[in-house]
């Protein structure tokens, strides 16, 4: 009886601690609002967007297949796995380097070093419209929270890579 009582605390000590690193994009305009990504996959970047610390979305950026360019993701958190999934926005993500859009078809002598940035131009506007919801809770768009204002707030403008979310800004130089 007593090895039943010791049996969870065992197998907590010897199990494996499950920590995943992550990186941070901080809103150019409204540095309360950040996008915490997992750095387990060079090829895309997984986690969510906070407000002050809290998470609001779950977001995603990657690279598309063939000619390619970023693309990115924001939905709604699921409460459940069987919750579904609501796309907020997506769309093509632009790589700024200093005062430049970043593409591969910039000249090598063109390219000027800079800070890197992230924009999303649909974001505002998918954003403000998913504020009207399905009609069961108050019109956002019309009833705006400090909140809502701030995270508008920065979906009109850059998001800025912590160093190692550098790797997710694809086509800087």
């Amino acid at each position: 009886m007593n090895r039943l009582l010791f049996a969870p605390l065992i197998l907590t000590l010897s199990s494996p601690v499950l920590s995943t690193e992550t990186c941070t994009f901080t809103s150019q305009y409204e540095p309360e609002v950040t996008i915490d990504v997992s750095t387990k996959y060079l090829d895309g970047a997984m986690g969510f967007m906070k407000y002050k610390g809290d998470p609001i979305f779950a977001f995603s950026t990657n690279i598309r297949n063939g000619y390619g360019g970023q693309h990115f993701t924001i939905s709604n958190i699921r409460k459940s796995p069987t919750e579904k999934v609501v796309k907020i926005v997506n769309g093509t993500t632009v790589t700024i380097v200093g005062d430049q859009a970043s593409s591969r078809g910039t000249p090598k002598n063109k390219r000027k070093e800079g800070q890197r940035k992230l924009f999303f131009p649909n974001f505002g506007t998918g954003y403000y419209y998913s504020l009207a919801g399905d009609g069961t809770k108050p019109d956002g768009r019309w009833n705006r929270t400090e909140k809502i204002n701030t995270i508008l707030n920065a979906s009109e403008g850059f998001w800025i890579p912590s160093e190692k979310c550098k790797k997710y800004v694809y086509y800087a130089w």
